[in-house]
């Protein structure tokens, strides 16, 4: 009734069914207004005064994070036609294909945590484990991985065959819940599919195309603004470069094929460092084009000239604060670092570099650098060469800090952390720290999470 004791008509509702229609019963009226659309399930059936919906979701949002080891779907975001009690809504009631359900909650909001109050979002939160093995498996009589005994690294192919991760999500509710009502939901054999993906881990960044005035080659890549990028400020520029795996032909490979670019860009740590991020993708027609951008030879490449003039031009066109060029890379990656760093000893401020090497004999002229430098004992190629590597620039009177035995990487965050900040607290120009066991592409899965390492690099400033 409305103010007036007059009855409230529905204006979404056609003028014949405001009409007394003896012959059509309730429950047919509201079948004919949800198949015309008008109605929800969850209201169709209410109005029809049936027990159950017969579909209660009619929206399954997937939600992806990206770690150590890749993008994933961190959570799968339902939404309910009718809000459900929150004392109703466990996590076994819920089943999801090839994935296993950590938590769960309801919610107003389609976002995590917890809510006493009634919701029409359930939120599943999935556990995430390390997909990368640690160990390496080993072959004819090698040892199983951990030191010295490492089995050897597979070759890298010089063209990768890395695809985008399947983000989908396909989900069954397999116990009862109850909506705020008190109606009961019971199980349905129905799967939902999700028809929408969210990845906030890479919203930020936008995709672009390089084209060098030198050379005419071109190459694409990934850029972050800091949110309220200020053109009259300076800013610090981040260069993170991937590994040879990320070499395919998605733009967006280099922000989700690990943590080490898009890490920079999270909420937390561009509060604490508001910085221009650049992931660069090397791609697979690049590779064809010009050859791989760095290789074991340890020589200056087509790719490496087109990579570098992409950061010049990066670091003139937008507010960059030249004393804070800061460089990061994993394999690949790391090897362009160091290499770039060769080649313009003034451009970065300091470098973390990741399961890399390059010609020791070469590397004398980055004895006064800035560098934190991660391996794990199991990479073959990585670990000898940086031993090699700090071991000539100690000979040359640098101060480097060093783990005294080499680091569990299975500790907690908190654990490590704490180790990072009392081997930065040295004050050494140099860190290295080893990592037990390991191998060659586990190295990155861990090496970004830890922040006394990001911290420490956005302390550093050029050295003149």
């Amino acid at each position: 009734m409305d103010r007036h004791g007059g009855k409230i008509v529905d204006p979404l509702v056609p003028v014949f069914f405001r009409k007394k229609v003896p012959f059509m019963k309730k429950k047919s009226l509201a079948l004919v207004l949800f198949t015309a659309g008008l109605l929800t399930a969850g209201a169709a059936a209410e109005a029809a005064g049936t027990a159950v919906p017969v579909w209660p979701v009619d929206k399954v949002t997937a939600v992806t994070h990206v770690y150590g080891d890749g993008e994933k779907v961190a959570e799968a975001v339902l939404h309910y036609t009718s809000p459900l009690d929150p004392a109703s809504v466990q996590a076994e009631d819920f089943a999801v294909d090839g994935r296993t359900i950590e938590s769960v909650t309801v919610g107003r909001e389609p976002a995590s945590g917890s809510s006493a109050r009634p919701g029409q979002y359930v939120i599943l939160k999935f556990a995430q484990h390390n997909t990368v093995p640690m160990v390496l498996p080993s072959r004819n009589g090698e040892k199983d991985g951990k030191g010295k005994g490492a089995a050897e690294e597979p070759k890298v192919p010089t063209h990768s065959d890395r695809t985008a991760p399947d983000l989908s999500v396909a989900v069954r509710q397999v116990g009862e819940v109850k909506t705020a009502r008190g109606q009961v939901l019971a199980p349905m054999d129905r799967i939902y599919r999700s028809s929408a993906t969210e990845e906030p881990d890479l919203a930020g960044f936008t995709q672009h195309l390089y084209t060098d005035p030198e050379t005419g080659w071109s190459i694409p890549y990934n850029l972050y603004l800091p949110e309220k990028y200020d053109p009259q400020k300076k800013y610090p520029l981040l260069f993170f470069c991937a590994d040879m795996s990320a070499n395919n032909n998605d733009l967006t490979t280099p922000l989700y094929q690990g943590m080490g670019a898009v890490i920079f860009a999270s909420a937390e740590e561009q509060h604490k460092h508001p910085a221009i991020i650049l992931a660069p993708q090397y791609t697979d027609k690049l590779v064809t084009q010009l050859g791989m951008l760095t290789d074991d030879t340890n020589t200056w490449t087509k790719g490496l000239t087109l990579v570098s003039h992409l950061l010049q031009h990066i670091a003139a066109a937008y507010s960059v604060d030249p004393e804070r060029i800061y460089g990061t890379g994993q394999s690949q990656g790391g090897m362009t670092n160091i290499a770039i760093s060769d080649r313009y000893p003034d451009l970065f401020a300091a470098q973390y570099l990741v399961a890399c090497q390059w010609n020791t004999e070469e590397m004398k002229a980055m004895k006064d650098k800035h560098l934190w430098i991660t391996v794990c004992e199991g990479d073959t190629k990585a670990y000898p060469g940086m031993n090699a590597a700090t071991a000539l620039w100690e000979s040359l009177g640098t101060r480097i800090a060093r783990t005294a035995e080499p680091w569990d990487s299975t500790l907690s965050a908190a654990e490590l952390d704490a180790k990072a900040r009392a081997l930065a607290a040295q004050g050494a120009p140099m860190n290295y720290t080893v990592f037990a066991g390991g191998s060659h592409m586990y190295t990155w899965t861990f090496a970004y999470q830890i922040p006394a390492i990001r911290d420490w690099l956005f302390a550093q400033r050029r050295a003149h």
